[in-house]
């Protein structure tokens, strides 16, 4: 009876305290209301967005929403995204300093996400990780092999396509077993040891994507009990099949102590360079990169590369097909840049001048955007435009919202790749015109993608490698793409044709 008497004093405290402090807070902003202990998680779901388009009208640019305790500030107009990004201060030096450079959240750790880039909060050892996959993701050497690598892989996929007049298939399904294959051969270089499948790892990628999204927005007093029915399989599943990448890790490393010679790849680098306390790239007095640091930075450049190049291309491919003069453009440009020949060698110059293939690539990741939103921590107190704020306060920040802000693009639901093009290469050049941070499909700040520019150079490949040999229809050419939230919005069922021209 005391146990119970006990227990009622302290959820009546708790959920007095919770009250009090959600009434008092400053800035009350529009959004549901919360409960104790689990926030907003019946209302909104995994997906904010949706219970905004339902709840919320067009003028509103900033709301809240509770996981658990926590609040959850969502901007979606770029007047309060100047401090949040920012990159730089006063001295023009990398800004340590920012008071948003956090984004992990503290249940991140209890499954090994806090020790490579996306999660990392400890500034000088995610500076590290950041310089290391930095240098090689953002080096031409790297973009040439690449390029080399794709057409090789996609020349596979070709003779498949090629034995039949048409082939049907779900493009949603072929684009993730693919890209798991392109991302293994050019990020770790070496075979897959013991992993039986590129399927298996493209799954892999996306339960670990997925997982970020769980531990975001269910609250921990939750999250431990679905832990306890299952959860703990999903997790184990995230970390990249039981331990593949630390196998892969271990085997290559005895096999450089062993002669092989290294290559220009993430792993090979990693490897290499924090294989002694002498190398130049260590913070002095800091031990090398251990195994689980390299494993959680190879396992985010891997989940990440297959989850977002893969939806992105979903989105892209739907788009184009369905706007005939749009993929006219296309057939256009790549005619005049590559010739009739539909085997010919893909170039890292050819694809520097495909201007057209390059706006139809910078318009899905408008349009279309895989990563809606980008989560931040705030530090230290601080103000975004007419708001004072708290240590502690999360930010949600709205990419998809703002990337379609009727205030900055001119029709913005339109897929209209022309507004990325100059007038006189025969665009409406509002892409020039458009103010700072209304186009962040990367993110911004400190934090920006480290492989925007691979990922652009992959989706143009893709382009000229599908449209100057294929074509393409959509089996389903009146229903809506169909795609969902986990982190990413990742495309399922979409069904195609695919025929030789």
């Amino acid at each position: 009876m005391e146990i119970v008497t006990f227990a009622g004093i302290f959820l009546f405290l708790y959920i007095t305290y919770f009250y009090f402090r959600y009434f008092t807070r400053p800035n009350p902003l529009p959004g549901p209301f919360p409960l104790p202990f689990i926030g907003t998680a019946f209302q909104i779901g995994l997906d904010p967005r949706k219970w905004a388009e339902k709840n919320l009208n067009d003028s509103i640019d900033i709301w809240e929403f509770y996981v658990g305790p926590f609040r959850v500030i969502v901007p979606c107009n770029v007047k309060y995204l100047d401090k949040i990004y920012l990159l730089y201060n006063g001295a023009k030096n990398l800004s340590r300093e920012s008071k948003f450079f956090k984004r992990g959240v503290a249940a991140y750790d209890e499954v090994g996400m806090l020790r490579g880039i996306m999660f990392n909060n400890v500034f000088h050892k995610w500076k590290r990780s950041r310089q290391f996959v930095t240098r090689i993701l953002m080096s031409k050497k790297y973009h040439y092999g690449f390029i080399n690598s794709v057409q090789k892989i996609f020349k596979v996929f070709e003779k498949q396509w090629d034995e039949n007049d048409i082939t049907t298939l779900d493009f949603s399904k072929w684009v993730t077993c693919y890209k798991a294959k392109v991302t293994i051969v050019t990020i770790i270089g070496q075979p897959l040891y013991n992993l039986s499948s590129f399927d298996s790892i493209s799954k892999a990628a996306s339960e670990y994507i997925a997982l970020f999204a769980f531990l975001v927005f269910v609250p921990k007093c939750i999250s431990n009990i679905v832990m306890l029915f299952g959860f703990n399989t999903v997790k184990k599943n995230s970390m990249f099949l039981n331990g593949t990448m630390r196998n892969i890790i271990q085997n290559r490393r005895n096999e450089i102590k062993n002669g092989s010679t290294t290559s220009f790849n993430l792993l090979d680098l990693l490897l290499v360079s924090n294989s002694s306390n002498d190398s130049e790239e260590y913070i002095e007095g800091e031990q090398p990169m251990d195994d689980d640091e390299i494993e959680n930075n190879l396992a985010e450049s891997t989940a990440t590369s297959i989850e977002t190049i893969s939806n992105t291309l979903c989105f892209l491919i739907y788009n184009v097909v369905k706007n005939p003069s749009i993929l006219e453009k296309i057939h256009a440009e790549i005619l005049k840049i590559f010739g009739s020949d539909i085997n010919s060698t893909i170039t890292y110059e050819t694809l520097e001048s495909c201007r057209y293939i390059d706006a139809v690539v910078k318009e899905t990741l408008r349009h279309s955007n895989p990563v809606p939103y980008n989560l931040r921590m705030l530090d230290d107190d601080e103000r975004t435009d007419k708001f004072d704020w708290s240590p502690g306060t999360w930010f949600w920040i709205d990419h998809r919202r703002i990337m379609n802000d009727p205030n900055h693009w001119k029709e913005p639901t339109k897929f209209n790749p022309d507004r990325f093009l100059s007038e006189e290469n025969g665009g409406t050049d509002e892409f020039s015109k458009i103010c700072k941070n209304g186009y962040v499909p990367f993110g911004g700040g400190l934090r920006i993608c480290p492989g925007r520019i691979l990922a652009l150079i992959e989706l143009k490949m893709l382009i000229v490698l599908f449209f100057r040999k294929y074509n393409i229809e959509l089996v389903n050419e009146n229903e809506p793409i169909k795609y969902v939230y986990r982190a990413t919005y990742q495309v399922h069922d979409l069904m195609i044709r695919i025929s030789q021209k």
